[in-house]
């Protein structure tokens, strides 16, 4: 938390409760901390190196990074030299 001239700088955090944990964001951000039911673990998901992190009722999922801006798309069908 930042402080300017003694005071802090407050942000908006909010909670999400699910079926088998809570999970804490900046609002409307990314997700920071899931703390696990009953037992109160946490998992810090903010230091996961780009990794993306869904929640929903089911549970948690850890993506892949998106691709960067320059990246060129994998055809799932390549061309072979027939169809050049």
């Amino acid at each position: 938390m930042e402080t300017n001239d003694g005071v802090a700088t407050l942000k908006p955090w909010e909670t999400v409760d699910f079926p088998h944990f809570v999970g804490v964001r900046h609002r409307g951000g990314e997700w920071s901390t899931i703390i696990l039911k009953p037992s109160g673990q946490e998992i810090d998901v903010a230091s996961l190196g780009g990794r993306r992190v869904v929640l929903h009722g089911n549970g948690i999922e850890f993506l892949d990074p998106l691709p960067s801006a320059g990246a060129q798309p994998v055809p799932l069908k390549p061309k072979t030299p027939e169809t050049v």
